[in-house]
């Protein structure tokens, strides 16, 4: 069977090495958009306000008549959708998180060529202009309304009605921005290249594909597509969201002001303008419409060790065994397709495990849980009773012939799932609570969810086939994986009674996914670039709603030496999602097989992300909480820092912790940019090293370096004892670490909870601002008085960093309620107060003397 695989595994690269990618050039209804070949111009005929809401009847140089609706949006935000009432289009209502709050509208001027309208209360307007039909967007910014974008400024808004071409298009011109930021997924920097100008001329293709092994800087898609592009300036940011799950092709012209084009292959037009107006707002205007990932079980932001495949229930409990015996932290083992019968889903193959049940206890025992892979498609075998059920009940998507549409998958001959089939969908979710052999600490996988057809011309499914209610996949393709993901989320919720927090982790996604699973950056190459990338990649999906991403931690495809996987161990570890996987067609990497030199900066990498458990826990329950993505570019927070528009090779960690992962061989040192000038401090604290945020510093490095720095008046809690997962780090005592900024001030928070269940929402946590200053010394007080939980928040150590400058007196002890312990001055940088045993129920002081 291995060789079976093998088979297709090698087909499968051959198809995406020979298989021409298609372009915009090479399809029509892109191309006659792009060159101008296909121009329509529409004009406003009439316009009256309904319900708050602008609509306008427009037609078309046609003559075609169509209706456009503005709607002022709570929150900064305008939505437009122009529609032909005569055939309307799929409307992709799953993937906003809900409805917007809409703001009542108000014409405030109105004339022969234009008027104005406002949302009561709002910031922003909008000038429709009527022949041609053009749209100006401002803001209200430092009491002077700001023209912040023109819609159909170039007269490309397109949206045709033959059964041959459904396309739809529109340009956007953004006035004040200077770079371009979003639309993942693509192997590419930060800031996105200019299509118009640049050496590549190809616009950025969004297409939910099947990539293995791709190349670095390439537009065409890979595994997901969002399709929200941000127009970042020192000045101004603004963006837009293109609601539309059909294969979309943007173009981006960064040139005085930043112009994009927008093109569909059919599916509606329907868009939200995001007013900013600066990059933070923007990216929180975008998350509150798809949503925000909820709180993950602690264990899933630990270390995950996976492979294609182990091949045994022996091999399995084997790497268990020996992470253990080697003293290697890890929280998951995942099983990729082989412990499947013939690779139908919902089974085991019993010859190679024989007890399932019996293996996840012993890994239940171990402090970890089990992550099985599910893909999408179902093989078509009489007596197998998924393929029996699904062909009896019609939840196959079918061809354009109306019959189940076949094609082949790893298990061979398969059919897919139609999740857009309401009964399909449910009878999908309740295979998890009754998926037999599996205990509570099981939790899912879906991959090959584009979804993936191993077939020569396209490598997914044709455009003609149909879904449930008549709907082709053209105008679906992009949600197919998404859809997937909230069933399987769904199904996890019911199986386990809503008591336990699902993890789910998908290959495929489109916007709003980060609600039902975390995003991987797919089949990646053991390469330099492909760690390179791996930041990218991942930052743009986080500004993208999609906080939870990582990356194959030493390339999926190909051997690795030690020195790269060393340093991707040392990066994966700074990323929200950290796994170690790699092909079955490679060396054997588990960590316990290097040397004991490689073992040792392995193992500091994985406790380096265990220490942080408590800032990443936070962090993302503060996503949950208030929308802000868990790492997040130097833009994010010095967003008028023009040295910071491109930067994509370091990364903020929360507000406080400034990464630069080494992703080149052989360094020596390496240079870092520090930002917010000469009064924002930054803290090296392995070498005990203070630096101001002004700009360029060389630092030393060696293989046992990952450059990591604190910013000055942040307070962090970390989990400093060794354990073999973080289940049995629940307990412990925190070391608080407090890094002073120039008026000897920090501030901080920890949230915790019982780390896996819903009882968080019902108000059973505790949530913790921690402040220090030179008149009280450390004051711990709850956020949310409404908090309540029976964990007690107990204090090891605490560690104070500050300016050597600033010392006007060494403190010799500090009291906490009523008993003295000694304060230890380690050097000018730092003093520390250890043996502390503190136990913190709700508020609490901490003085210094």
């Amino acid at each position: 069977m291995k060789s079976i695989l093998f088979f297709l595994f090698i087909y499968h690269l051959i198809i995406n090495s020979i298989c021409d990618v298609p372009t915009c050039d090479s399809q029509p209804f892109c191309k006659e958009i792009r060159d101008g070949t296909q121009k329509s111009s529409f004009t406003v005929n009439e316009y009256t306000l309904i319900d708050g809401v602008l609509v306008l009847n427009a037609t078309n140089n046609l003559g075609i008549f169509f209706e456009m609706k503005i709607f002022m949006l709570e929150g900064g935000m305008i939505r437009v959708k122009l529609e032909d009432p005569s055939n309307p289009r799929y409307d992709l209502k799953t993937v906003l998180n809900q409805e917007p709050n809409l703001r009542m509208g108000k014409i405030d001027f109105e004339s022969r060529d234009y008027l104005i309208f406002s949302g009561i209360g709002g910031e922003e307007e909008i000038h429709v202009y009527f022949n041609p039909l053009e749209l100006e967007v401002y803001k209200l910014i430092k009491n002077t309304y700001e023209m912040i974008l023109k819609i159909n400024d170039n007269q490309m808004l397109n949206f045709n009605v033959e059964d041959s071409n459904k396309a739809v298009s529109l340009d956007f011109n953004f006035i004040h921005a200077q770079v371009a930021y979003g639309i993942p997924q693509h192997a590419e920097q930060l800031s996105l290249q200019n299509t118009i100008n640049g050496e590549d001329k190809n616009p950025y293709r969004l297409f939910n594909n099947d990539f293995c092994c791709y190349p670095i800087g390439t537009k065409e898609a890979l595994y997901g597509s969002i399709p929200v592009l941000y127009a970042h300036g020192t000045e101004l940011t603004s963006g837009v969201f293109w609601l539309n799950s059909a294969q979309t092709f943007v173009d981006i012209n960064p040139n005085n002001t930043l112009k994009s084009l927008f093109i569909s292959q059919t599916g509606s037009l329907d868009f939200f303008v995001l007013t900013g107006p600066n990059l933070k707002e923007t990216i929180l205007q975008y998350t509150s419409l798809t949503g925000s990932a909820p709180l993950p079980p602690l264990f899933s932001l630990g270390h995950h060790q996976s492979r294609w495949s182990y091949m045994s229930q022996e091999d399995a409990l084997g790497v268990v065994e020996e992470m253990d015996r080697n003293d290697f932290p890890f929280d998951v083992i995942w099983l990729d397709i082989d412990y499947l019968q013939d690779y139908k889903i919902f089974t085991w193959n019993l010859e190679t495990f024989p007890n399932p049940i019996g293996m996840q206890e012993e890994i239940g025992r171990s402090g970890r849980k089990l992550v099985l892979i599910i893909d999408p498609h179902v093989k078509r075998e009489e007596g197998y009773f998924v393929f029996d059920v699904a062909t009896e009940n019609g939840y196959f998507v079918m061809d354009k012939n109306g019959d189940d549409f076949q094609g082949a998958c790893w298990p061979g001959k398969s059919s897919w799932f139609d999740f857009l089939n309401p009964s399909a969908a449910l009878y999908y979710s309740s295979l998890f609570t009754t998926f037999a052999n599996t205990t509570d600490i099981v939790h899912i996988w879906n991959d090959m969810n584009e979804p993936s057809v191993f077939a020569l011309s396209t490598n997914t499914m044709p455009d003609d086939n149909i879904h449930y209610g008549g709907v082709l996949h053209e105008e679906v393709h992009n949600i197919y994986g998404f859809s997937q993901t909230v069933n399987t989320h769904h199904g996890l919720l019911e199986r386990y009674n809503h008591k336990k927090r699902p993890f789910v982790l998908t290959r495929s996604h489109f916007a709003g996914n980060q609600r039902f699973a975390a995003v991987w950056t797919g089949d990646n190459i053991a390469s330099w670039e492909h760690l390179k990338i791996s930041i990218p990649m991942c930052l743009t999906l986080a500004i993208s709603g999609v906080s939870n991403c990582g990356a194959d931690v030493g390339g999926f495809v190909g051997d690795v030496t030690e020195e790269l996987l060393q340093r991707w161990y040392q990066t994966g570890a700074w990323l929200p999602f950290f796994r170690a996987h790699s092909s079955m067609y490679v060396e054997r990497r588990e960590p316990y097989l290097f040397n004991e030199d490689v073992q040792k900066r392995i193992r500091n990498a994985i406790r380096e992300r265990y220490y942080h458990l408590p800032l990443w826990y936070t962090l993302f329950f503060e996503h949950e909480k208030f929308l802000e993505p868990v790492i997040r570019p130097l833009s994010y927070h010095y967003s008028d820092d023009v040295n910071t528009l491109e930067m994509d090779d370091q990364f903020l960690v929360g507000r406080d912790v400034l990464v630069h992962p080494i992703t080149d061989e052989d360094v020596g040192d390496v240079k870092i940019y520090l930002p917010g000038g000469v009064n924002e401090f930054w803290y090296d604290i392995v070498n005990e090293y203070l630096y101001y945020g002004v700009g360029y510093e060389t630092v030393k490095v060696d293989l046992d370096s990952l450059p990591v720095f604190y910013r000055g008046g942040s307070i962090l809690a970390r989990l400093e004892e060794h354990r073999a997962s973080s289940q049995f780090m629940h307990d412990d005592s925190y070391t608080v670490y407090v890094f002073l900024d120039k008026n000897n001030y920090a501030e901080g928070n920890l949230y915790f909870d019982d780390y896996e269940s819903f009882d968080y929402l019902e108000n059973k946590f505790k949530y913790f601002k921690l402040i220090y200053n030179n008149i009280g010394g450390l004051i711990i007080n709850d956020v949310d008085d409404e908090g309540e939980f029976d964990r007690l928040f107990k204090i090891a150590k605490l560690i104070v960093y500050r300016h050597p400058a600033s010392v006007t007196k060494n403190y010799s002890e500090v009291n906490v309620n009523g008993a003295s312990y000694k304060v230890e001055h380690v050097n000018d940088y730092r003093f520390e107060v250890n043996n502390l045993n503190v136990t913190i129920g709700d508020d609490f002081q901490m003085r210094f003397y």
